[in-house]
């Protein structure tokens, strides 16, 4: 089945679904949650395999080498865009609805150049510093992390882009650019450096990582701005950047400590294994992340429904919907998990020898991605009606403790020690926001909310 195809077929079905669930809200969220989970399907897809041949092309060294500086692309890149990749989700929807134009093509006109620029500036601060400090570096990361520091910009920018094309509600240009096209583009660079110069390195590779982007980056940005003239009234802009910036600053801070938790591991394992460990555990977190996608396309559609039904002071309609969103994200990732535990062995041996030994990893990683499943999409609920100062205390806390948990067992369990530091982490974090989210908001976000409370109550009866 084409990638095009496969989403199309995930909407029939979420239309088959949602006809017979008794929530509106929750219906129009699984529809959507199908489509978007179509594309991130034939995107894990693409990107299991694209890892796989580049593992398989360039061995166990030189993958680990790129996937060690790519790291350090995606936190740095989701942290550039300055929290406005979420901000737009609430600001372009808002200024569409009251018809405000001209504040509508002012916050696109100047979060673009905020990010392209903070992105720049970032590249260069980076590139400096790894020259202060390149007596301390590995010298095979050197080059690598210099031209993963130049992709910075061009990643954030897609970010951003991301974000505020699903805030018009086109999925496909959010979605396929940054999922299924980049991977695939740099596949066809690795291919083809491998073919005409008979290896590929981890510096070729992220040179090919390099031009994928930005020409992705360019292609994404003209359908994106072509979208936008044939769909918003031609408006002088109006700039009100000091409250666009007080609204997105908090949620950058969010998503760069939620990006330390979970990339923690990684980021300090270049400093006590070898790159071929490196890239054995990346490939078991490949794995592992397939798990997330369910969750990720059911939150991609929940979030501005948390925010209307809060809004509205509808609290027992938010409650049942939050209820029922988890049950769409648990189960099918308490399956996706079993699944992937049944053939992780297998697919760990795709990426090339000694990969299986990574197999033990998939558990501990996985446990991280079933306490989020079970407590559905509580950083995002609180988020949305006000609470993310105690988002960002809870994910700074877990990520100070992910660091010292890191520093603790790396030494004396390698890999083993990383991925517990992670699993202890995250799930400490979940249960914390779970509490958060009943004390302040009086929602209980947990999969067997309903059960627990039926029994409580015929206890009472009793």
């Amino acid at each position: 089945m084409t990638s095009k195809g496969l989403p199309s077929r995930f909407g029939r079905i979420g239309n088959m679904i949602a006809g017979r669930l008794g929530d509106a809200h929750l219906a129009g969220v699984v529809r959507g949650a199908a489509f978007v989970m179509g594309i991130r399907v034939a995107g894990a897809a693409i990107a299991l395999l694209s890892q796989v041949l580049l593992a398989r092309w360039m061995g166990a060294f030189e993958y680990g080498i790129f996937v060690y500086v790519w790291v350090w692309v995606v936190i740095l890149g989701i942290v550039v865009p300055m929290g406005f990749g979420t901000s737009v989700l609430r600001f372009i929807p808002e200024y569409r609805t009251r018809e405000k134009w001209r504040r509508l093509s002012g916050v696109l006109k100047a979060s673009f150049g905020i990010v392209a620029a903070i992105g720049a500036a970032a590249s260069l601060a980076g590139l400096g510093l790894l020259w202060a400090f390149s007596n301390n570096i590995e010298s095979y990361y050197l080059w690598p992390l210099a031209v993963a520091l130049i992709c910075v910009p061009g990643f954030a920018l897609m970010d951003w882009q991301e974000g505020a094309a699903r805030a018009f509600g086109w999925v496909n240009l959010a979605y396929v650019p940054n999922y299924i096209v980049r991977p695939l583009a740099i596949v066809a660079v690795a291919g083809g450096t491998l073919f005409f110069t008979g290896s590929a390195t981890g510096l070729q590779v992220t040179f090919g990582a390099l031009g994928a982007t930005f020409a992705t980056m360019l292609a994404q940005r003209y359908l994106l701005a072509r979208r936008v003239s044939a769909t918003v009234p031609a408006a002088k802009p109006v700039f009100h950047v000091k409250h666009w910036v007080a609204i997105s600053a908090p949620l950058v801070l969010v998503e760069g400590l939620f990006l330390l938790l979970t990339n923690t591991d990684i980021v300090l394992l270049g400093y006590f294994v070898e790159p071929d460990d490196i890239a054995i555990y990346f490939a078991a977190t490949r794995i592992a992340n397939l798990m997330a996608f369910i969750q990720f396309s059911v939150a991609a559609l929940a979030v501005p429904k948390f925010a209307e039904l809060h809004s509205a002071g509808k609290h027992s309609e938010l409650q049942t919907f939050v209820h029922g969103s988890i049950q769409w994200i648990f189960w099918p990732t308490l399956a996706a998990g079993i699944f992937l535990l049944l053939a992780g062995e297998f697919a760990l041996g795709l990426f090339g020898e000694n990969f299986g030994t990574g197999y033990p990893l998939l558990y501990l990683l996985m446990a991280g991605f079933l306490a989020r499943a079970a407590t559905g999409s509580t950083e995002y609920l609180l988020n949305m009606t006000g609470n993310q100062n105690a988002v960002a205390w809870t994910y700074g806390v877990a990520a100070v403790g992910n660091l010292a948990l890191n520093f603790l067992l790396v030494p004396s369990f390698g890999l083993t020690g990383a991925a517990a530091a992670t699993a202890i982490s995250i799930v400490g974090s979940t249960f914390c926001l779970a509490v958060v989210v009943q004390r302040r908001l009086g929602i209980t976000a947990f999969v067997l909310a309903g059960p627990i409370r039926r029994s409580l109550t015929a206890l009472r009866i009793a």
